[in-house]
């Protein structure tokens, strides 16, 4: 698995944005500042906004600024923005469609309890843990997967 170029700069966007605090940015500011074209700059920033991660104003006093901290900012909300749901098959989505097989297959619910774990993952990692690697050294060293409440695989 491999996240999309716009899900890395989405990331670092918010990156550049935490650091600033509670100080706005213009669209200019935060392309010169991550190295992002602008036009590239200003994709990104419409998909945070969509998401909810951050907030736009517009006029002399507007810019933009994240809707709240990096510690309160999931990976997985990152993710999504970008990427739309979390899905690592056809077979994995809860919705009701898979794959022409998924009915025969022996292991469809197997691949959506791994995506229940992917999932359970990105969204106990924050931006928060991204931006710190001691944060996020700490984080994969107390993490343990809760599999007695995950059914990775399923037992007849």
């Amino acid at each position: 698995m491999k996240i999309s170029k716009m899900t890395d700069y989405g990331v670092l966007v918010l990156n550049h944005l935490s650091r600033m605090g509670a100080t706005r940015q213009s669209t200019e500011e935060i392309a010169e500042a991550t190295s992002l074209a602008l036009p590239t700059a200003r994709k990104v920033l419409k998909l945070l906004v969509d998401a909810g991660l951050v907030q736009a104003r517009r006029g002399a006093r507007g810019g933009y600024w994240l809707t709240r901290s990096p510690e309160q900012i999931p990976l997985l909300a990152i993710v999504e923005a970008f990427e739309g749901k979390v899905q690592i098959t056809e077979c994995s989505s809860t919705d009701e469609h898979g794959c022409e097989i998924t009915d025969s297959c022996s292991l469809s619910d197997n691949w959506g309890g791994i995506n229940q774990v992917l999932v359970l993952v990105l969204s106990s990692i924050t931006l928060g843990h991204i931006r710190e690697p001691a944060s996020l050294r700490r984080w994969i060293q107390n993490w343990s997967p809760a599999t007695d409440r995950i059914p990775l695989i399923q037992v007849d």
